[in-house]
Formats: C-alpha cells, sequence, structure tokens
C-alpha cells in the first residue's frame, strides 16, 4: 500500500467515478483501476461493488476509505509542520464560499498577499459544505464557514457579522414592512440557495423554529439569478445584508427577520488538533484586526 494508492482511491470515492477521477489525476482509467484492485488484493476484499449501477462502496470499501482519509491528512499535516519546523517556504490554503469573497475576504486576500510575498497563497471557491470536507480531508489549511461550526471538530473564529435579509420586488405586498417575522412567510413562494451551501441548512432551520417547512418555489446554486426572480416578483429570496449593500438595487427591497432574529456570522476555521503554520496564524491574526 503506497500514499499514491490512497490518494487515488480517495479521489475516486470523492468523485464517485473512476473516470471523472482519472481526468483530475492526469492518469489513465485502467491505471487507477488496477491500483485499486491491487488495493483489494492486498487487503482481501472488494471495496468497490462493481454489481451496482451507480458508484457504490461495500462496508469493507467504507472502512477502508474512512482510514486512507485519516493516513492522508496525518501525512499531510506532519510533513507541513516539519517544513514549518525546518523554515522552509509554505503555503496556506485557504477555502472561501463564492458569497463571502466579494464581501469581505477579496481585500483581506490583498493584504495577506502584500504582507507576506513569500507565502504561496491557494484560495479554492467552493460551497461551505464542500469546505468542511476539504478540511477533513485536510487539502484546505483554513476554510471560511457560516455559523454555526461545531467547536467539537474545528477552532472557529468569527470575522464578519451581519444578518440575513429577506429581498421581495417593490411590487410585493410586503414590500413597505421594513421588517417581517418568519412565520408571515409561511405561505409565501421561497426562492432559495442550493443545499451544498451551510445558507439554505441556516434559513432552513429559522423556519422550522418558526414553526414550519419552507415552501420552495426554486432552487438554485446562482445568488444572481435568484436575486433577479426576487426583483421580478417570483417570490422571497435570502441573502446576507452585507451582499445587498454592495450590490443594491432600486427594485429590490431588503426586509429585516424577526422572531426568530437572523444572524449571519463568518469564521475562519481549522481542524482540531492540526499544527497551525505560521501562514495559518498570520492569516487568522488579519482576520481578527
Amino acid at each position: 500500500m503506497t500514499l499514491n494508492q490512497l490518494q487515488y482511491f480517495t479521489q475516486v470515492v470523492r468523485q464517485r467515478s473512476f473516470t471523472r477521477a482519472a481526468q483530475l489525476l492526469h492518469v489513465s482509467q485502467p491505471a487507477l483501476s488496477k491500483s485499486v484492485r491491487l488495493l483489494e488484493q492486498e487487503f482481501g476484499a472488494d471495496f468497490v461493488d462493481r454489481t451496482a449501477k451507480d458508484f457504490t462502496l461495500t462496508p469493507s470499501g467504507e472502512l477502508f476509505c474512512e482510514y486512507a482519509q485519516r493516513i492522508l491528512s496525518f501525512v499531510d499535516g506532519q510533513t507541513r509542520e516539519l517544513r514549518q519546523r525546518i523554515g522552509a517556504a509554505d503555503t496556506l490554503r485557504i477555502g472561501i464560499p463564492p458569497t463571502s469573497g466579494s464581501i469581505y475576504y477579496h481585500t483581506l486576500i490583498s493584504q495577506f498577499r502584500a504582507a507576506y510575498p513569500e507565502v504561496a497563497l491557494q484560495i479554492m471557491e467552493v460551497p461551505s459544505r464542500q469546505i468542511l470536507s476539504l478540511l477533513e480531508l485536510g487539502e484546505l489549511d483554513l476554510g471560511v464557514l457560516l455559523e454555526p461550526v461545531s467547536r467539537e471538530d474545528y477552532v472557529a473564529q468569527p470575522a464578519v457579522r451581519s444578518e440575513i435579509v429577506a429581498v421581495v420586488s417593490r411590487d410585493h405586498p410586503l414590500a413597505g414592512a421594513g421588517s417581517v417575522s418568519f412565520s408571515r412567510l409561511r405561505t409565501e413562494p421561497l426562492l432559495m440557495i442550493s443545499q451544498e451551501f451551510m445558507f439554505s441548512g441556516v434559513v432552513e432551520s429559522l423556519c422550522r423554529e418558526a414553526g414550519f417547512e419552507p415552501q420552495v418555489a426554486f432552487e438554485s446554486s446562482q445568488w444572481d439569478l435568484l436575486y433577479e426572480m426576487a426583483i421580478d416578483g417570483q417570490g422571497v429570496a435570502f441573502f446576507p445584508k452585507a451582499l445587498m449593500d454592495k450590490h443594491p438595487r432600486s427594485e429590490a427591497v431588503c426586509l429585516r427577520l424577526r422572531e426568530p432574529c437572523a444572524p449571519w456570522t463568518l469564521s475562519v476555521a481549522y481542524r482540531k488538533g492540526r499544527f497551525v503554520t505560521a501562514p495559518m496564524r498570520h492569516f487568522l491574526d488579519m482576520c481578527g484586526q
């Protein structure tokens, strides 16, 4: 068993496809399939259910994947700690959700690059749920996450505080209200960001706290599309107020949310127990300023 084999296998699992994994790894599909077969032969078990219609791991494959991820994460952490302690040049890998980059972090990234030009800064713009997975796998050093963040698994430092607002068209019956309770939205068609964003789960939880399941009329991963649909009067959309402040439109009305209130807090997080490199500490310090 080699580290390359573990990396190949975990990439296949992540992509749920030998073809896509081979493309990302820049290896041939037969070579990738052979690598997984050799692992199965070494451990005397099938890891992939090749009789299933869709990509499926066997129970042995699930267990092996869990340990493979732990091993890769451990090796990555130890390698980076060693590089840090012997004074080698380092990188900083940060995951940022699409919205927060335009709201706040583009300025912070520019400041960091100017202050620490020797650090190779790698930015990955992906939804929050994917950031959690990449932090767990050790493929990111820091991730920008929407609260609540589990303090059992992560060290998280709040960096940006705002609130969630409901956005409607100027012709909407609620447009002149100024604020609205969640219960008043019970019968409204809601325009929701897709489930890959933690923002979606936060809004759904607030609706349930108000005693109802949200009536989702449309779901998309495109914030600008939801904005246009709300302006067009097709429903009520939810956005961070900080985003609306940066992109105001005369045709849009922002309503404060109450009962319950809807805070929106972005934190910078890393896995508990991992070695905190100097670039990580520098970035966290800049976030706290």
